[in-house]
């Protein structure tokens, strides 16, 4: 059995496309529909063509990537299903291509493929709902969408919104929106719209953020490097902040510092004089009289 080409338009969809190498949400050079060197098949390719491994900003085609992709599915991420579950329907195959393509075949000695070997399809699906869904160490609304769909297609064989041509690679816009916000680059008003400020918003932030395509998509590039970005920026204020306060006698010569610290003080020193005017209201209203 091999994957379908409805399945194929599954994981193609869920993966989205990008021609440019860039890192993802845990931090792997990713390009194309998710490859990366730590497929076997990719990695022959990639160094038979360019006699070294991926690089960012490397570029692939999107022909190549698609001729890629069958290849990697029909012959390194589709025969471990076949070896683990076998008698699969094609929809409940299709599902587990798609876990394995995204998690390894590791996953396949999970519980909810025992579940699945055991002919419990509804227990299968429940647990894969709550299967690798973080990344990084974080929880990403993409991986909990796709097992979502993956624990769907398992269990009722709907193949879902994935193969719809109206299907948006990147619904979580206004998570988009809210980091483009954050690190100086507005989008307008957050309302979960793809529209003409957030796509300048979106090419201001790619054409900072170098070898980003500059086309106004928030695609699985631009989303990585907008998450990354957004926790460099806090982490490094939340360091910024702690070496302040634990900096004890140290002279802090640091103008990022002095700052918090003095507006730090401004608002205690408020925060004081509203006290005694609370205390001592009555002799202020009498003087006032």
């Amino acid at each position: 059995m091999n994957i379908s080409e409805r399945g194929l338009a599954f994981i193609a969809a869920h993966e989205g496309f990008v021609s440019r190498a860039y890192l993802d949400p845990a931090g792997v050079l990713t390009i194309g529909y998710g490859f990366t060197m730590r497929s076997r098949l990719f990695a022959a390719f990639w160094r038979h063509r360019h006699g070294r491994g991926l690089v960012r900003g490397d570029r692939i085609s999107r022909e190549d990537a698609n001729r890629l992709l069958l290849k990697l599915l029909e012959e390194e991420y589709g025969p471990p299903v076949l070896s683990h579950l076998p008698e699969l329907a094609q929809t409940s195959f299709d599902a587990c291509v798609s876990v394995v393509y995204n998690l390894g075949a590791r996953a396949l000695g999970w519980r909810w493929a025992r579940a699945l070997r055991q002919g419990n399809r509804e227990l299968s699906a429940e647990l894969l709902r709550r299967t690798g869904t973080t990344a990084g160490g974080r929880r990403l609304p993409g991986l909990v969408r796709r097992r979502a769909a993956e624990a769907e297609l398992l269990e009722t064989g709907e193949y879902g919104l994935a193969t719809s041509r109206r299907w948006n690679p990147n619904p979580e816009i206004r998570r988009v929106q809210a980091l483009l916000k954050r690190l100086g680059f507005p989008p307008g008003p957050i309302d979960g719209l793809l529209g003409k400020r957030t796509r300048a918003a979106v090419r201001a932030f790619q054409r900072a953020n170098p070898p980003l395509a500059i086309d106004g998509e928030p695609g699985p590039a631009t989303t990585a490097t907008l998450e990354r970005a957004a926790e460099n920026r806090w982490g490094a204020a939340a360091a910024l902040l702690s070496s302040a306060l634990t900096a004890g006698g140290t002279a802090l010569t640091d103008l990022s510092v002095i700052t918090v610290l003095t507006a730090a003080g401004v608002v205690f020193g408020l925060a004081v004089l509203l006290g005694l005017l609370w205390i001592y209201r009555g002799r202020v209203l009498a003087a006032l009289r």
